[in-house]
């Protein structure tokens, strides 16, 4: 649709206008800042979010009105704004506000004009602007950060209780490994709860596979079993190797793309604190436990707490591969084996953040870690997990259903002093331990709903009252 806004601007005539339908992605999503700027250059009229009313459209819409008259900054222009998410027919109307103010913010996106993101706008817009155009392109990728470390390392040297930071200032991360082999790499660990879904799917699998692509399973005819008792059968190894030949033979994708079909117990996974450096970047010796945790996303949504269910062997063989395959995307052991905080890409309306324990993490998992002592990680989870988060994130970074490493390192974080500091680790320890005791099987989600429910309000408006919203 960028090509058609362009395309349909240049065929109107000074003063004419063009009305379309469009995906709202270019509200806010830093790919579509062309079509803002566009847009902004010229009167925008007005903006109406219709939400998503098509019954088979996965993306957002809006309607939006431009008039091809060059902005003038003297005059300044209105702009409406239309909500009509929630009732089409019978939209909310918000008082018109200058276009200059979308022209001010931050990447230039477009907001909802509500009480509450003009308050942030008021409040933030400004500085928040003036941080992204100084160290965007510095902290745009680990690389940037890499080479500019000495410049950010003497810049957050600088910061002090109440200064105004962005998030990819404080920290480094990002996307981790792409495996492109899943089923060969990755295992469940037999003490989750996942470990009974492979347990079950995998004769399925197999069934599938024999039926679908007419793939044959040595032993299986002559053994004159079901392929469930065919497969109960045999050790963990045993079913590991025969679905590793059977992809060999017949396709990675044999069993769908990225199926995981390998249990690993416990005592097979390697004491990650004593890893040696070596081992971290170049894996394992064979002759020594290699599976360690693997951070592969969390579809549960949890917050705050989550030990992964994943497992991925670490051998020397294995590492040498996913660093020389050009399907698999290695970013480099820098940013494994670390403590940090990790969030899940698709959002509902708050932020799924979490502490990052000691793991090799996928490209699945946004992980990010701390290089500010002032800013430590409990304080960045607390904040992820915020109302104000949710509502920043959404309205000024990506008004879409996502939230990339990208989009989080322009999070504005506040820096806070002693006092904020102890209530957000006494908030985050708490909700921790509870999410930690339903992972354990101590207590269950549902005992400990209404209790977390306060602590995470609680942390919603200290967030909020350190923000002054």
């Amino acid at each position: 649709y960028n090509l058609f806004t362009f395309k349909g601007l240049s065929l109107c005539s000074e003063g004419g206008s063009i009305t379309y339908i469009t995906p709202k992605t270019f509200w806010t999503t830093q790919t579509k800042m062309n079509v803002r700027d566009l847009l902004l250059s010229h009167n925008l009229q007005y903006v109406f979010d219709s939400a998503n009313p098509f019954k088979v459209v996965m993306v957002d819409t809006c309607i939006w009105q431009v008039i091809k008259h060059k902005f003038n900054s003297k005059k300044d222009n209105l702009v409406y704004f239309y909500d009509g998410s929630k009732d089409l027919s019978h939209p909310n109307v918000f008082a018109p506000i200058k276009q200059s103010v979308y022209r001010e913010a931050q990447n230039s996106v477009i907001f909802k004009p509500t009480k509450i993101n003009l308050e942030i706008f008021e409040l933030y817009g400004e500085k928040v602007k003036e941080l992204y155009n100084k160290w965007w392109e510095k902290i745009k990728t680990s690389k940037d950060i890499e080479k500019n470390e000495a410049e950010l390392e003497a810049y957050r040297n600088t910061l002090k209780p109440g200064d105004v930071a962005l998030l990819g200032c404080l920290t480094e991360g990002g996307q981790g490994l792409a495996t492109a082999n899943n089923g060969k790499y990755v295992a469940v660990r037999r003490s989750t709860k996942w470990a009974d879904n492979v347990i079950a799917s995998r004769p399925k699998k197999l069934a599938k596979a024999i039926a679908e692509k007419n793939i044959r399973v040595p032993g299986l005819s002559s053994s004159g079993l079901p392929i469930s008792e065919f497969l109960n059968q045999m050790s963990e190894k045993d079913i590991a190797k025969l679905f590793d030949s059977l992809k060999e033979k017949y396709g990675r994708d044999i069993f769908g793309q990225g199926y995981i079909y390998k249990i690993v117990e416990e005592d097979e996974l390697a004491d990650v604190s004593k890893l040696t450096k070596d081992e971290k970047e170049n894996g394992i010796d064979s002759s020594k436990k290699v599976y360690v945790p693997y951070d592969k996303g969390d579809k549960d949504g949890n917050r705050w707490y989550l030990e992964t269910p994943f497992a991925i062997a670490w051998s020397k063989e294995n590492v040498q591969f996913l660093k020389t395959d050009p399907r698999a995307r290695y970013q480099g052991y820098t940013f494994y084996f670390r403590e940090g905080f990790c969030w899940n890409n698709v959002l509902t309306t708050y932020m799924k953040c979490k502490k990052k324990e000691k793991t090799v993490q996928s490209t699945e998992s946004m992980s990010f870690f701390s290089c500010v002592n002032q800013v430590p990680e409990f304080y960045l989870i607390s904040l992820m997990n915020s109302r104000f988060a949710a509502i920043y994130v959404d309205n000024f970074i990506n008004s879409t259903s996502h939230c990339t490493t990208g989009d989080a390192k322009l999070i504005p974080v506040l820096i806070p002093d002693n006092e904020i500091l102890k209530s957000c680790n006494r908030l985050f320890t708490s909700a921790f331990e509870l999410k930690k005791s339903v992972a354990k099987g101590i207590t269950t989600d549902i005992s400990i709903q209404s209790e977390l429910e306060i602590i995470e309000e609680e942390n919603d408006n200290l967030i909020a009252c350190l923000y002054s919203i």
